[in-house]
């Protein structure tokens, strides 16, 4: 057999992990935006393993508990069928809650030869949960709330505006009506901004044009791709309505209705990382921290003042955009403002981060500090692996970090077809300074080097 680093013969296999609200697909839009591409690009010359790239499409919104034995089922299906051989070893890459699923699975596969089970797959073909853990041979975590974040709290302490939103598209959905995107233009939680001009709005519009055969003409492909993607969002948004149990393991703080390794105490974590070492388990972390578009009087250390609904010179803060905030978009500063107050704490065992990966970041990391979705000090775990800092909002690393028009094949445009979306990638969190594509190609190859076992070798860092 194999050692875990592998022979000459084994293949690497990356299984890219959604995070919050995650999917590998809906309809054309992609939660890992123009992975693919440069991962052909630098596969071309690759050398000695083969490497293998998969996309895991989770459930959205579900617990952690039910994400994690998801992907344990995910990895004992490709094991099943032979996609992943006996000598092939597995990276994980995690994005956000994603990483805290990989965490959940390292958990729940034995931690001793003498403590396995079978997963069935398949009509009941059997695969040893020993056999997944046996294949894991890293993981990298890209802003990851290991502690929680700020903004679960605040999710989880507005229910009804959660459901309101939810409910709303679905009703778009449902009916076809573009023209709801006007009353989200407007303020849907109660006129108080309008979101006019962000990329988020034209994610919205593309997804329920594209799910309307209303507009797919005579086509017959085109309408069966219109009902396609819209059963594809019907179900997703079906999901986010019944199961919304994610957010209880987002918070900073444990409920007593779940508990999820974000939860997890100083033994806990102890525990839990004694469990990566038989067989090793390399690791690899990013934590992103966005531009700072607020100031807070707030003493170092300590959180900025939580976001009220009820306070109206908060949202006149929030959709001014001037000063700090200035070449934002009015999604990344109520993101960014929600995060940054709440009632995270400084974690006791957060890590060190080992370099910076491009620009400068605030100096020094403040409590407060956040990439629009989670407190950047949440992401400094495992103390034993390198932490690499890089300046970007929570959507930047995984690709939408710019707005990029949809391309069509060769094929497509020939024939004379045409898409109702316009575009593929956006950026919903519109951060500044802005994250370019230099960057993102270097913590890919990085990741890329990483899953193959290579050193560093194209990075750019400070």
């Amino acid at each position: 057999m194999a050692t875990q680093n592998g022979s000459p013969g084994t293949r690497r296999h990356i299984v890219l992990v959604p995070g919050f609200g995650g999917f590998d697909a809906l309809g054309r839009i992609e939660y890992y935006a123009g992975i693919t591409r440069l991962f052909r690009q630098w596969n071309r010359n690759h050398l000695p393993f083969p490497v293998v790239l998969h996309y895991f499409d989770n459930l959205p919104t579900a617990a952690v508990a039910t994400r994690a034995a998801r992907l344990r089922t995910y990895l004992a299906r490709r094991m099943a069928r032979g996609e992943i051989l006996d000598d092939d070893r597995i990276v994980l890459v995690g994005h956000s809650t994603g990483g805290l699923d990989i965490r959940q699975l390292i958990c729940d596969l034995p931690g001793d030869p003498g403590d396995d089970y079978s997963v069935h797959v398949d009509g009941g073909c059997r695969v040893s949960a020993r056999a997944i853990r046996h294949r894991l041979d890293g993981v990298v975590f890209l802003s990851v709330p290991h502690w929680g974040t700020n903004i679960a709290d605040w999710v989880y302490s507005h229910v009804a505006l959660r459901k309101t939103v939810i409910a709303e598209l679905r009703a778009a959905l449902a009916g076809s009506q573009v023209c709801l995107l006007d009353e989200v233009e407007t303020g849907i939680v109660g006129g108080a901004f309008c979101f006019t001009g962000a990329d988020l709005l034209l994610a919205l519009r593309d997804a329920l044009t594209e799910a309307n055969d209303g507009l797919a003409g005579p086509d017959p492909s085109r309408i069966a791709d219109a009902r396609e993607a819209a059963s594809e969002l019907e179900l997703y948004l079906r999901h986010m309505a019944t199961d919304f149990r994610v957010i209880n393991d987002l918070t900073s703080q444990a409920h007593q209705d779940g508990k999820s390794p974000a939860h997890f105490d100083k033994s806990e974590r102890k525990k839990e990382l004694e469990r990566w070492t038989q067989p090793p388990i390399r690791t690899l972390s990013y934590a992103t921290v966005g531009s700072r578009p607020f100031h807070f009087n707030s003493p170092s250390g300590c959180p900025a003042p939580t976001l009220h609904l009820t306070d109206p010179c908060a949202w006149v803060e929030i959709a001014q955009g001037c000063g700090q905030s200035a070449h934002t978009d009015i999604s990344y500063r109520l993101c960014y403002r929600a995060c940054a107050g709440g009632p995270l704490a400084w974690p006791p065992q957060a890590g060190d981060v080992a370099r910076v990966l491009g620009p400068a970041p605030p100096e020094p990391l403040e409590l407060w500090d956040n990439d629009g979705i989670v407190n950047t000090v949440s992401m400094l775990w495992p103390r034993d692996s390198e932490i690499v800092l890089v300046m970007a909002d929570h959507l930047d690393i995984i690709g939408h970090y710019r707005l990029s028009r949809l391309r069509l094949s060769q094929r497509e445009l020939a024939a004379g077809r045409d898409s109702p979306r316009i575009y593929q990638s956006y950026d919903a969190l519109l951060s500044f300074p802005l994250f370019d594509k230099v960057t993102f190609k270097d913590i890919w190859t990085e990741i890329f080097q990483f899953s193959a076992g290579e050193p560093h070798q194209n990075s750019k860092s400070k």
